[in-house]
């Protein structure tokens, strides 16, 4: 048999992590191979906001992440490249002009993911690293005869050779882009602890039909998602209603908390409206019905849906409602409790939640503290950010670190 083809580098996965890991390693002068399931790369990219990718937020603290993991190591993997050098990197060093929407969230003037793509797949061919496409993976192992590298086969039976590998696969999340959690499998053998994956950036869903019925109803709210009685996180944003359920930019950002398993159940409180103190607002007193006061402020049949869990009727005057009555609806209006029952699942959520346990990985170079010569980037790692370009934003930084680092590395 002949000997497998070896490279000094092998990126397996061809999205954000992988791409700018591929260019890096070039730049610092030892060239990748990338890997890439689909026949084209990039392909999350190029799905997301809508078409449009939402590169970056414009503006990014550590409170936008999660991890069960250490937030002092996260907080020194993901802020080694300031958010300002990774936008110049994209409008400088890639020529695409970016532009600050009224939410927050960066985009290519052009609204074209297409061009953040192509601008990635340049700079990469550039570097000198290639990509091989479409190349699904089906083992990968370390080389133990050698003691150094890894062996790398694929579906086709080609088989490599990496003197060092950089794991960029992504997690369960769009499985149309073909991420089917591979990676995080090659890692869980090679010896690293999985923290539970769950669908995140995801709708939710609901048994409740009379709030089916509400279907198309969107309200800015706050969700505080609250575990043994105490806030592990504040969400505000709109919320739409939909015939299974909810969705819309404050669910999806609660959406990672609602972890199960085995820890302490999370609910999802909502404040309904932009009134901040529902109590007084009610206490006002006068002719006016609860429901026109209501209406004021929310859409109608929210207000009756509202009403109907607290048991007050909607044509009940301010000046004759009573405490009790009152007491319930503010409950309803302030602190309801969202009845989530599921949620879409990997199919339509945008990152995966959990993944290797960032314990086990070196801030400073993203190579794994359990197998020298083995690096990781992206969503297959526990860092999760907020709806908004968080997670491109991950993915940017822990890319660019793993394939520096890897290109150093002998």
């Amino acid at each position: 048999m002949n000997p497998p083809e070896t490279h000094p580098i092998v990126i397996v996965g061809a999205g954000a992590a992988g791409l700018l890991a591929g260019i890096f390693a070039g730049r610092s002068g030892t060239p990748a191979l990338l890997l890439e399931t689909r026949p084209q790369p990039g392909a999350k990219i190029r799905v997301s906001g809508g078409g449009r990718c939402n590169v970056l937020p414009s503006i990014a603290e550590l409170a936008d992440f999660h991890t069960a993991g250490s937030p002092r190591s996260m907080r020194n993997m993901l802020f080694s490249w300031p958010l300002r050098e990774v936008r110049e990197f994209f409008e400088r060093d890639l020529r695409i002009p970016l532009k600050v929407e009224d939410s927050g969230k960066v985009f290519p003037v052009s609204d074209r993911s297409k061009d953040i793509v192509d601008a990635l797949l340049r700079a990469c061919h550039e570097s000198g690293s290639r990509i091989r496409a479409p190349f699904r993976v089906s083992s990968v192992r370390a080389d133990e005869r050698a003691g150094t590298g890894f062996l790398i086969a694929g579906n086709d039976g080609t088989r490599l050779r990496a003197e060092r590998l950089i794991l960029a696969t992504g997690g369960l999340s769009l499985p149309k882009t073909g991420s089917d959690g591979a990676g995080l499998r090659f890692a869980k053998a090679m010896g690293h602890t999985i923290v539970p994956l769950h669908p995140a950036l995801v709708p939710l869903l609901t048994q409740d039909a009379a709030w089916h019925e509400l279907a198309g109803v969107s309200v800015d709210v706050e969700i505080t998602a609250e575990r043994d009685g105490r806030a592990a996180g504040r969400h505000p944003g709109s919320l739409l209603v939909t015939h299974r359920g909810f969705s819309g930019p404050a669910i999806l950002d609660a959406s990672y908390r609602l972890t199960g398993g085995a820890e302490p159940p999370t609910e999802l409180r909502v404040h309904w409206g932009d009134v901040p103190d529902w109590d007084k607002e009610l206490r006002a007193g006068g002719p006016a019905t609860v429901g026109s006061t209501l209406r004021r402020h929310l859409p109608r049949r929210l207000v009756t849906r509202l009403c109907d869990v607290a048991g007050v009727s909607t044509e009940q005057r301010l000046s004759e409602l009573p405490r009790d009555d009152r007491r319930r609806l503010v409950e309803a209006l302030a602190h309801y409790r969202l009845p989530v029952s599921g949620n879409e699942g990997y199919g339509i959520a945008e990152v995966t939640a959990g993944g290797i346990a960032i314990a086990e990985i070196h801030p400073a170079t993203m190579e794994s503290r359990k197998v020298p010569g083995l690096f990781l980037c992206g969503e297959i790692v526990d860092v999760t950010g907020r709806l908004g370009g968080f997670n491109f934003l991950w993915a940017w930084v822990s890319g660019r670190r793993a394939g520096e680092a890897a290109a150093r590395t002998r």
